[in-house]
């Protein structure tokens, strides 16, 4: 903008010089009498407003054009059906309204890492600072960064851990009490819920397990039998049997301390995913089971560096469940 408005009051210094030498080359003189003067300042005076309009002008237009693409990217409610059939409840998950008003709840869908719940067909699409997700932000849950002094991670809205000065919470979890929210703004943990509050981790705390692993049990089966049998008469010889056995049988079912992805999957004879056999404790490990035609294909993956494996959810969760190390 600053260069065309240079360049505008150059063509006019230039028209005004131009038209001096044209009356020069007349006239044989060159006299600039004070009008001139005063009409040369007036024009480039006129010129300058013109572009500065002009300037003022195209600013407003590339404002309303920005306005204009993120009207289509704005904040929707949560857990409501889109026109995508997905109902975001969160910025990075999401349920499915199949056709319906109402989304189905009994299975949560997450976005890959990197990806957020937006309204567009393919549902996930790139994090793009011009494009917010439809429908809260989960940027900062289960960080400890995202408080400044590494005090607490926040889970979701209420549930939180300890961070202890660490980069990772760890530890027994959290519930603020009704009407609080996490905050990690705050250095008291919990804070009094206000309308139109911006959450720390927009999660729904129903959506975070904060149940500790069970521990394997061994099945042992006893049987024991007693039989007594007593035969007495009324004669001078009395007779007594007594017969008393006793069988007792233990059964142990002992697992396997190791197993291939082909064996896990044998052994759940379904489709899904399933831990691996010894359990990965820093729950990035799991096998994908996929039967086809009687057949079954086995496969080993990981979760990315940000994700953990939930055997409850048969999915890679960007929080860290309790019993992960």
């Amino acid at each position: 903008m600053a260069i065309m408005w240079k360049a505008q009051v150059k063509r006019q210094v230039y028209n005004t010089a131009a038209r001096r030498l044209t009356y020069f080359s007349t006239h044989g003189t060159l006299t600039v009498s004070r009008s001139q003067i005063a009409q040369d300042h007036k024009d480039c005076r006129r010129s300058r407003y013109k572009m500065t309009t002009k300037i003022l002008i195209s600013l407003q237009i590339v404002g309303l054009l920005a306005i204009s693409c993120l009207v289509g990217w704005t904040l929707s409610d949560c857990n409501v059906c889109q026109s995508n059939q997905a109902a975001c409840i969160n910025s990075t998950s999401y349920y499915l309204c199949f056709g319906d008003d109402e989304p189905y709840t009994d299975q949560v869908y997450t976005c890959l890492a990197g990806f957020q719940c937006s309204n567009a067909t393919a549902i996930c699409i790139q994090k793009n600072a011009q494009r917010p997700p439809s429908c809260g932000d989960t940027s900062k849950c289960g960080l400890c960064s995202a408080q400044r002094n590494y005090k607490f991670a926040c889970l979701s809205k209420g549930i939180f851990q300890l961070c202890y000065g660490a980069s990772q919470p760890t530890g027994p979890y959290g519930q603020c009490p009704t009407g609080m929210v996490c905050d990690a703004t705050s250095d008291t943990v919990c804070v009094e819920e206000t309308a139109g509050q911006e959450y720390t981790c927009d999660v729904n705390d129903d959506l975070v397990s904060t149940t500790a692993a069970t521990p394997t049990s061994t099945d042992t089966t006893t049987d024991t039998t007693t039989d007594t049998t007593t035969d007495s008469t009324t004669e001078s010889t009395t007779d007594s049997t007594t017969d008393s056995t006793t069988e007792s049988t233990t059964e142990t079912t002992t697992v396997p301390t190791s197993q291939t992805a082909t064996e896990i999957c044998t052994a759940k004879a379904k489709s899904g995913l399933y831990e691996t056999v010894p359990r990965d404790a820093y729950c990035k490990r799991y096998v994908d089971c996929y039967y086809k035609n009687g057949k079954v294909i086995a496969t080993e993956y990981s979760c990315t560096d940000t994700s953990y494996f939930e055997a409850a959810s048969q999915a890679c969760t960007y929080i860290k469940p309790s019993n992960c190390l």
